[in-house]
Formats: C-alpha cells, sequence, structure tokens
C-alpha cells in the first residue's frame, strides 16, 4: 500500500481491476463469440458478444478488487501493521463475501479458495523480493576501506619534529631485535 491512504487505494485498485475485467474479458469473449458465431457472421457475433459481456466481466471483477481492497484495509487498521497476512485474511474474507448468498459452505470453500490463492501469491512475491534482493547486492561493488594511516610525529612551527627519535622497535615497525640493528648499519 504504498503512495495513497486507503479511501483512495480502494477507489484506484477497483478502477484497475474493472480495466482489467474489460480488457481480458474483451479477448475472451470475443474467441468466444467467434467461434459461436454463424460462418457468414463471425466478426458481428464476435464483436456483438464483447459488447454485451465484456462490461459485465469487468463489473465482477471491479467488485472483487472493491471488496479485496476494503478488507485489506480494514485488516491493516485492525492490525495497525502492513505484512502479507492482511492480504491473505483479505482474500479469504472477500471468497467468502462473494458467495455469501450461495450458503454456509459454500462461503467456507470460497474463503478457502481465496485465501490459498492470496497466500501462493504473497508467498510468490516474498520469494521474488528476496531473490531480487539478493541479485541487487550481489551486484554493488564492494567498496574496501584502507586503514587510515598514523598521524604525523609532532613538529614545532617551522615543521621540524619535535620529542624522541623512535628506537624503539614497537615505534619503528620491528619486532626482532636483529632486524633493528640490521636498520642502524644502513
Amino acid at each position: 500500500m504504498e503512495g495513497q491512504p486507503c479511501p483512495l487505494k480502494i477507489v484506484d485498485d477497483m478502477g484497475g481491476a474493472f480495466s482489467m475485467g474489460v480488457f481480458g474479458g474483451g479477448i475472451y469473449h470475443f474467441i468466444r463469440g467467434w467461434r459461436n458465431a454463424a460462418r457468414g457472421y463471425r466478426l458481428q457475433g464476435a464483436l456483438s458478444t464483447v459488447r454485451l459481456k465484456a462490461p459485465a466481466t469487468g463489473g465482477g471483477f471491479a467488485l472483487w478488487g472493491f471488496s479485496f481492497c476494503t478488507f485489506d484495509c480494514t485488516f491493516i487498521y485492525l492490525r495497525q501493521k502492513e505484512d502479507p497476512w492482511n492480504a491473505i485474511m483479505a482474500g479469504a474474507a472477500t471468497g467468502a463475501f462473494q458467495v455469501a448468498r450461495a450458503g454456509t459452505r459454500q462461503m467456507l470453500m470460497g474463503a478457502a479458495i481465496g485465501g490459498i490463492l492470496l497466500g501462493m501469491i504473497e508467498g510468490m512475491n516474498l520469494m521474488v523480493g528476496r531473490f531480487m534482493n539478493q541479485q541487487a547486492r550481489m551486484m554493488t561493488p564492494q567498496i574496501v576501506h584502507k586503514p587510515k594511516p598514523p598521524p604525523p610525529p609532532p613538529t614545532n612551527p617551522f615543521g621540524i619534529p619535535t620529542g624522541e627519535p623512535a628506537r624503539c622497535s614497537n615505534d619503528i615497525g620491528f619486532n626482532d631485535p636483529m632486524d633493528l640493528a640490521a636498520e642502524d648499519r644502513f
């Protein structure tokens, strides 16, 4: 639910579902009308079937989108968090709501189908999201930071180093006294 608050999202989803239903239903009913029309009247039969049936298919999709988004917004408000469980519960509630006139048994079947369908969709969304996140992480270059160099020795106002010269093996980086003696020969 990125971007829009719930009342506007409900109207937006309902319009999107109507558009998908009209477009997909138009294709389906065109093919069906073409096949069922008489041989000389196939185009007229296909267009007539689309004109009569595609808006009804779009209306069914719009009702489904409206009820799903309404239930989704309700669950988000009640649970005070946005996660895949809201969509799964909204799918189950929508499946039950769509067949409420058919009785309790059909409502339970519709709820099971809606919940399982939305569970599979949300599961695929999570898997694709993880995969894309993993791919993006592999594509980003790894930046290796070099350690900072040690600070320069203290100097006087003329830039001449002050203090004792480093004669301790730990100060100049030698751990072996023989290495220290070898360094003095050069």
